[in-house]
């Protein structure tokens, strides 16, 4: 039999209000979580950003908290860390991105208790840099989930370690979007794509698109139930591949959608980033003296303010939250008045581009 892990994200997007979070919570997270809890068979990983976990805290969605605490607890689904706001940090320094992972480990666990204790951790959109796996190595994770495309030869999951040990799991991005396809897929479809993944096979699966219909989650389980699979957690799935000796070579992971956060061409892109550098900055210099201003650069690295300024998810509205957040955190720094005007020259000139880029 196939061994596979699927690795179930949770996501909001920062500037969603409290009406669209609780329609998100009642047509995907409450029936995700409680299906999971019928099905003790169907084992897998867990990536939820910290703000996530609070805003559903928050909020009053607690019932779906206690659900995948008690999913943790028993062992049937595993957490993996991430940025604490979904900050891109295969392109923040090794200082922020530890911080970012300490950060979203201690958040958490306030709300899934000592069961929350992950061995792996993963970036947005599965990307990796040298960078980032030294970090998670710093950490001490056992492992680092990347996109295959990150790999040499686009390996499939553990197959690879880094110099220091890290071992590098490999998302199948191609299963991925077989599995969260907007229809239920069919059994023979599903075949063909855990066949040509091979075996070890791991992907994520955001919950927010698995289930975009509600009867369609139940659909696609009864499909991989009939099939001849092991589902595994990422801990799980490293174990009987170390086991089995498949993993072997050494290499760093380099690979990710850059240009989605960061495209040198992108006027936007390039302000956005002097911004970040500028706040960054300011509040690293007295890093315990404004909490609010840690706080709001906390939340003004989500990587969503940064792809809202890309032509296929363009969002000038998000685009000005993220610089509103930015401008916020570098005047609660309280630096001086040179710098301060300069916060607010970038806030300006990312408004004025934005309102110059017509959406495509």
């Amino acid at each position: 039999m196939m061994r596979w892990c699927a690795v179930f994200s949770l996501h909001l997007a920062p500037d969603l209000d409290a009406e669209a979070v609780a329609r998100m919570v009642e047509r995907s997270y409450r029936p995700f979580a409680r299906l999971l809890l019928r099905r003790p068979a169907l084992r897998g990983g867990l990536t939820i950003e910290a703000g996530v976990s609070e805003r559903l805290w928050r909020e009053g969605h607690e019932d779906v908290i206690i659900a995948l605490r008690t999913l943790i607890e028993r062992g049937q689904i595993e957490p993996v860390d991430t940025a604490a706001y979904g900050a891109p940090l295969p392109l923040l320094p090794e200082a922020e991105i530890r911080r970012q992972l300490v950060r979203n480990a201690a958040i958490n666990r306030t709300y899934f208790g000592l069961a929350y204790r992950p061995t792996g951790m993963v970036a947005r959109a599965y990307a990796a840099t040298p960078a980032l796996a030294r970090a998670a190595q710093d950490e001490r994770y056992r492992y680092l989930i990347c996109d295959r495309r990150a790999l040499p030869g686009h390996d499939s999951a553990a197959s690879r370690r880094t110099p220091g040990g890290l071992a590098l799991l490999g998302c199948d991005r191609t299963l991925s979007e077989a599995i969260a396809d907007r229809t239920a897929p069919r059994v023979e479809t599903l075949r063909t794509a855990f066949a040509r993944a091979g075996d070890d096979a791991l992907c994520i699966l955001p919950v927010g698109r698995l289930t975009e219909d509600p009867a369609r989650m139940r659909r696609m389980l009864s499909a991989i139930e009939r099939m001849p699979l092991l589902c595994r957690t990422p801990r799980e799935l490293l174990a009987e591949a170390e086991l089995a000796g498949s993993h072997g070579e050494i290499c760093e992971p380099d690979g990710g959608p850059w240009l989605l956060w960061h495209d040198p061409e992108n006027l936007v892109h390039r302000m956005q980033w002097r911004f970040i550098a500028h706040a960054r900055t300011l509040v690293v210099r007295d890093p315990g003296g404004h909490p609010r201003a840690r706080e709001c650069l906390d939340r003004a690295l989500c990587a969503d303010f940064l792809a809202a300024a890309t032509p296929p998810l363009w969002d000038r509205a998000r685009i000005e939250r993220g610089a509103s957040l930015l401008l916020e955190s570098a005047l609660g720094a309280l630096g001086n008045e040179e710098e301060q005007a300069e916060a607010r020259f970038y806030a300006l000139e990312i408004g004025e581009r934005a309102a110059k880029i017509s959406s495509p």
